[in-house]
């Protein structure tokens, strides 16, 4: 499971999505592992396991063992995720475990932040992760989630303090240093955003796709003479 959480602090979520597997193989009852695992599946797109593992997470927490489920919230499979209504029933289900027991309910609120950034419900995103940091304000990952999803949201120029903290609780974080990346070339600053990106490749020198990032931050700020060292990769080259 530290694997996997390292490899995705890294940027790397099909990496870290096979040490995750193999933790929830081992523990399938392992909530860490289960919202991880469902975290870097909503990273790659994939909703349909990304909502698997966020049922799992929740139907296997001993904290919601008293909470009376519906039944098919058990069956469906494959099938029921690919319903549109799938994500609002594990809303329904996490609001109602909030209901239920809203002490130390950083994980819930995190894991709600999850599903409204799926359903592209940005703003509600944003409340959750914020009422997850209020149990957790040195959790460096839900800072950079909440960043996340302000740029998401078309907030860029506010997602920028929330990687700042990110990285002042972890500055060798390479995932928030590519987020402030992304949000410095939304708001024009490709100066800053190309710094950004040789800061992440710096940390984690298997981004390959950020060269191509890199080159068109360079490219925007008209640094065309560094260019070049973009094509062969060369970072210890920059000045």
């Amino acid at each position: 499971r530290m694997l996997g959480r390292c490899h995705a602090e890294n940027d790397m979520d099909p990496e870290a999505i096979r040490c995750l597997e193999a933790a929830v193989d081992r523990d399938p009852y392992s909530p860490e592992s289960l919202l991880a695992l469902g975290v870097s599946y909503v990273n790659e797109l994939d909703h349909e396991r990304a909502l698997e593992n966020i049922k799992a997470w929740f139907t296997h927490n001993p904290k919601y063992a008293g909470l009376e489920l519906p039944t098919d919230i058990y069956g469906g499979g494959r099938e029921a995720a690919r319903s549109e209504s799938a994500f609002e029933d594990v809303k329904q289900l996490l609001l109602t475990a909030l209901a239920f027991d809203a002490t130390d309910a950083g994980d819930v609120h995190e894991a709600l932040g999850v599903i409204y950034n799926v359903i592209k419900d940005y703003d509600a995103a944003a409340k959750s992760l914020q009422k997850a940091l209020e149990t957790r304000p040195d959790d460096y990952q839900l800072w950079n989630k909440l960043g996340a999803t302000l740029a998401n949201g078309n907030h860029s120029d506010q997602a920028l303090p929330a990687y700042h903290r990110a990285l002042q609780i972890k500055p060798k974080y390479a995932r928030a240093w590519l987020n402030m990346a992304i949000s410095h070339s939304n708001l024009q600053d490709h100066n800053e955003a190309a710094r950004c990106y040789l800061q992440t490749l710096s940390l984690n020198p298997g981004a390959k796709h950020c060269w191509t990032y890199l080159r068109m931050a360079l490219s925007c700020a008209e640094k065309w003479e560094l260019l070049p060292l973009c094509f062969s990769q060369d970072l210890q080259a920059f000045p």
